[in-house]
């Protein structure tokens, strides 16, 4: 699969404190996930389609982004894009980019946001959030997991309670041996958190039933699970998951969701006070959701 970047300009056309707050909390989105498409800022940000494409096209006219065209083309006849921040960007804002990423960094990212998007399109971020906090893979060292590197944690609070989700974004290319130490980090890192729990996302039937022959001869926590991915985009906190190891009984995701702490959080993902605090140059209070 190949992906076709176009650079922004080389240097950025307007001063970033010109920006609008919600473009300056998109920054600060790509900052964090590495890159996101057009749908998916729609949901973490603009809230309508039309406009997140026109703020990504003037963003990256001014010189803040790069645009990649992603395969296949869009729906419409017109090239899908996904956004990542420029050099100029990175270069003006203090951030850095990892230069460590191998070829296939930018579908796993994709596919990562993919899934947070997911679960918070199951609430109004401003009436009835769903995810209170997320933890892309650059920032899940805050959360102190060991020597567990999810691809993303969230923080979910709904009518039922609460759970904290170390989401696994597998895309079928490890094999048996990472995947055990994956489970068994896993296991030393969820023991002492009830309300915590894997999540693995897996691309297909197949593959979901190749997890579960793998994890069998190394765990039985009830801690770890596994999705579909095709089923956490289309159902989200209704998609059906089985454990990665034991009887295979499937429940839904929402079941899971169960703790009794509250877990709320001031600005949750999606809402205004969350873009405000993003495009401030604020942080969240993870320590009442990450417990």
């Amino acid at each position: 699969m190949t992906y076709h970047f176009r650079a922004a300009c080389a240097s950025l056309q307007r001063d970033p404190g010109h920006l609008r707050l919600r473009d300056r909390a998109v920054l600060r989105i790509l900052n964090r996930a590495q890159a996101a498409t057009a749908a998916q800022l729609t949901i973490l940000a603009y809230r309508n389609r039309r406009l997140a494409q026109a703020r990504l096209r003037r963003l990256w006219d001014w010189g803040y982004l790069e645009r990649i065209t992603l395969p296949p083309a869009g729906s419409h006849g017109g090239p899908a894009f996904a956004y990542r921040l420029s050099i100029a960007c990175l270069r003006r804002l203090g951030y850095r980019r990892d230069v460590r990423r191998g070829p296939g960094y930018l579908a796993h990212t994709l596919d990562a946001v993919d899934a947070v998007c997911a679960l918070v399109r199951c609430g109004d971020p401003d009436e009835s959030p769903l995810v209170q906090a997320w933890l892309p893979e650059s920032i899940v060292g805050d959360a102190r997991v060991g020597v567990s590197v999810p691809d993303a944690i969230v923080a979910l609070t709904g009518e039922t309670g609460s759970a904290v989700l170390c989401l696994e974004i597998d895309e079928a290319t490890q094999h048996v041996g990472p995947i055990r130490d994956k489970l068994l980090a896993y296991r030393q890192a969820l023991g002492d958190r009830p309300a915590w729990h894997a999540l693995f996302v897996v691309p297909t039937a197949s593959r979901l039933a190749w997890l579960r022959r793998v994890a069998a001869p190394t765990t039985d926590r009830a801690q770890m699970w596994v999705v579909l991915a095709t089923e956490l985009s289309r159902s989200g906190v209704d998609a059906p998951v089985v454990p990665v190891a034991g009887p295979r009984a499937s429940q839904m995701l929402r079941s899971l969701i169960a703790d009794s702490r509250p877990r709320r959080s001031a600005a949750p993902v999606g809402s205004r006070a969350w873009l405000e605090l993003l495009g401030s140059g604020g942080g969240e209070e993870l320590d009442a959701v990450l417990v």
